[in-house]
């Protein structure tokens, strides 16, 4: 009987992947060269561009930079006008303790915090095809969603960002942090529904997390608010619709449904105190949020959201692999992309935040997650159509040419955002401008 359980618990493994980001397994990555190579290169290239920006007065690396600067740790309460994002400024704010210029701390931080989210996609990529493809592809498909930006096409968004945004915000320190928190969260968030799955068959409806990781969970999503709302925003409705979807699956397994909501019941309550704070209820504010819906934003938002995701999205619809959307960090990360769209479409701000579009944050970040997990997909799909192909031509046949053209076509659209990106990192660098 013992042994029945553990070849359905194996089984479950097989089937749920959704790694967990913390793991210590993984430590080859000392071993690799690759990886230290590219977190270089990167670590070059974001100082010099956050540097250039720290200079520029209009930027929101300067003004947030100002703002960090207002911040006293003997008198806490200065922190308290960065309720949506104080963890930037405070950590900015520490470092000039030590006599660092304000501008070169943001910049030091800002460039820390873009390594961080390479080594994080590094991460996941290589939990998901370390047995697939070489050390020199993972590290150069990870260095490549670190500069992907929105499709570059002159007459929409002759300077990249305005007009489309971008998956990799570059001029927002605040966003890059938030991006490292949801490259933690969403796949640690994952990882503990694929643990109960995989102890599910051992242990029924008594299935619950073990304390430590229900406590991980609950402080994850709690930092990342501390970094900025954006990506719960969009997250937090995507993992309800997830998650309440499973408890119709498994209704007797109330304990742990109960427990994940029991965890995470202080990050919603601080992400509401925030929004509170941000709109106006509990301070004076600069405007409100308001339904903001037009057949003009309609066409205007999902034109938007094709240059952002032209890539991931052809990926979607030419899924190549039977079964990958079992895994619950790519069926969460996909609705995480859809709310995100859904909010950005029809929520706004009104007074003197109306061209803000904060609430378009929320999608840019979440396209960020999905480029990650479709390019992973990608190249799982390119590694198994390439076996396929040798085993074809083994036997005298000759490949799909719809399925080669499908390759040929999600290629030329990963060249065209990836050569996009480093535009815009080149226009950011050779213009006095900030966006």
């Amino acid at each position: 009987m013992k042994n029945d359980r553990q070849d359905v618990a194996g089984k479950s493994r097989e089937r749920v992947i959704a790694p967990n980001p913390l793991s210590s397994r993984g430590r080859e990555q000392k071993a690799d060269p690759w990886i230290w190579i590219s977190l270089m290169m990167m670590l070059v290239l974001s100082f010099v561009v956050f540097e250039a920006l720290s200079r520029r007065g209009s930027s929101d690396l300067s003004i947030h930079a100002t703002w960090a600067s207002e911040g006293d740790f003997l008198h806490p309460r200065t922190f308290i006008r960065h309720m949506a994002h104080p963890l930037w400024h405070g950590m900015v704010a520490f470092l000039t303790l030590f006599s660092v210029p304000v501008k070169l701390a943001a910049a030091l931080v800002t460039t820390l915090m873009k390594a961080a989210e390479l080594w994080l996609i590094h991460r996941l990529m290589t939990a998901y095809l370390g047995g697939k493809l070489g050390r020199v592809q993972i590290a150069l498909a990870a260095f490549a969603v670190s500069l992907v930006a929105a499709l570059w096409v002159p007459w929409v968004n002759p300077h990249v960002y305005l007009g489309a945004g971008t998956p990799n915000t570059w001029h927002s320190p605040t966003q890059m942090i938030a991006m490292v928190a949801m490259l933690l969260c969403a796949p640690y968030t994952a990882h503990c529904y694929a643990e109960f799955e995989r102890m599910l068959p051992l242990q029924g409806e008594q299935t619950c997390l073990p304390r430590k990781k229900a406590a991980v969970l609950g402080g994850l999503l709690l930092l990342s608010l501390l970094a900025k709302p954006t990506f719960m925003q969009a997250f937090l409705p995507a993992a309800c619709l997830y998650f309440l979807a499973q408890w119709i699956r498994h209704p007797r397994n109330c304990r742990f449904f109960i427990q994940v909501i029991v965890a995470v019941l202080p990050a919603v309550l601080f992400m509401i105190a925030q929004y509170l704070y941000y709109f106006g209820i509990l301070v004076p504010s600069q405007g409100k949020m308001v339904l903001d819906i037009s057949w003009e934003k309609l066409g205007y938002g999902l034109r938007t959201v094709l240059l952002i995701a032209a890539f991931p999205l052809a990926q979607l619809l030419l899924w190549h692999r039977k079964g990958r959307g079992k895994d619950p960090l790519v069926v969460l990360t996909v609705l995480f992309f859809a709310v995100g769209v859904v909010e950005y479409l029809i929520l706004g701000e009104d007074g003197r935040r109306a061209s803000d579009g904060n609430f378009g944050w929320g999608m840019m970040g979440a396209s960020l997650m999905l480029w990650v997990m479709m390019l992973i997909e990608f190249l799982g799909d390119w590694a198994q159509a390439r076996q396929e192909q040798a085993a074809v031509e083994s036997s005298g046949g000759k490949a799909p040419v719809l399925v080669a053209a499908g390759f040929a076509f999600r290629i030329f659209l990963l060249l065209w955002h990836l050569g996009s990106g480093v535009y815009y990192v080149v226009y950011l660098l050779t213009t006095g401008n900030s966006l």
